[in-house]
């Protein structure tokens, strides 16, 4: 059996119930460079230990360690999944977890915020029947107020705005919990009024284009906005920004961000513009 048959067959049914859309799909990459790596379809079989510990050794010399981290845990589950079926005779034992380095977040500055927001309402053309510049200023001045991730609030209707409020079903957000519910500012209601009237019977932010191209002409808009590029500098970079100027209001972002855990929104807040306290050399003693 291969490990594709083994996951739509059997894994994703059971396993997967309710996950979102993303999460099956970054099971599917997974496969594909697993058989990349082995230069053929991996069967069940293929979870087997040195295979899967070299395979996730090359993608953390090709990928970020994030990335091989997430493959191992995934194959890892697949091969648990099997041999608790007597699919495989062994328990996989690929080596321990990958080290992940805790990285220093960063964020856009409230003047690279505006900056954005100013090239986004420049943008010509047609998104369906919006003005590009009404719609690119919508999602943003949207996503910047509410802190969601991107996926839900594309994946939200029109008939989920009534001014001045926006309603997120826990359907449309990960981990699909709890529904969320949003008071906008006055400049992002006008330009949510627009977008949903254009839109009624459609998605709020319909788009109208192959879905990966969101992100790419997102990152057209940042880049002509001077913007440093990249793929963190995407979407995300708005949650991160409305976390850390949030925290530095000093509002509960853990709380904000519907996090489980202030470890893991540690990961969002940009240390520059949060005050933690004195540094070193304003306690230590002078030595200069």
């Amino acid at each position: 059996m291969t490990l594709s048959e083994l996951f739509a067959g059997f894994y994703r049914p059971l396993r997967l119930r309710g996950k979102s859309p993303n999460t099956v799909r970054l099971y599917g990459c997974t496969i594909r460079s697993y058989g990349r790596f082995l230069e053929r379809s991996p069967t069940v079989e293929d979870l087997e230990d040195l295979s899967v510990a070299r395979f996730v050794e090359h993608r953390a010399s090709e990928r970020s360690p994030f990335t091989a981290e997430k493959e191992r845990s995934q194959l890892a589950s697949l091969a648990r999944f099997a041999f608790e079926r007597r699919l495989l005779e062994t328990r996989l034992d690929c080596g321990p977890p990958t080290r992940m380095p805790e990285r220093i977040p960063s964020c856009w500055s409230v003047a690279e915020l505006q900056r954005l927001l100013d090239t986004a309402g420049k943008t010509t053309g047609r998104i369906g029947t919006v003005p590009a510049g009404v719609w690119w200023r919508g999602i943003i001045l949207t996503l910047w107020q509410s802190a969601e991730r991107v996926g839900a609030i594309t994946a939200l209707d029109s008939r989920d705005w009534s001014r001045p409020r926006l309603i997120v079903a826990a359907e449309h957000r990960k981990g699909g919990k709890r529904d969320r519910l949003y008071t906008l500012g006055a400049t992002c209601c006008d330009l949510l009024d627009t977008i949903a009237e254009a839109n009624r019977g459609k998605k709020l932010f319909y788009w109208d284009r192959c879905r990966t191209n969101l992100w790419r002409h997102f990152g057209l808009i940042v880049e002509r906005a001077g913007l440093p590029g990249g793929r963190k500098q995407k979407f995300h970079n708005l949650r991160r920004s409305a976390a850390t100027f949030f925290q530095a209001g000093g509002g509960d972002s853990s709380r904000l961000l519907d996090h489980s855990s202030p470890r893991i929104t540690r990961a969002y807040i940009d240390p520059r513009y949060v005050n933690n306290g004195p540094s070193p050399f304003e306690i230590l003693p002078q030595i200069d």
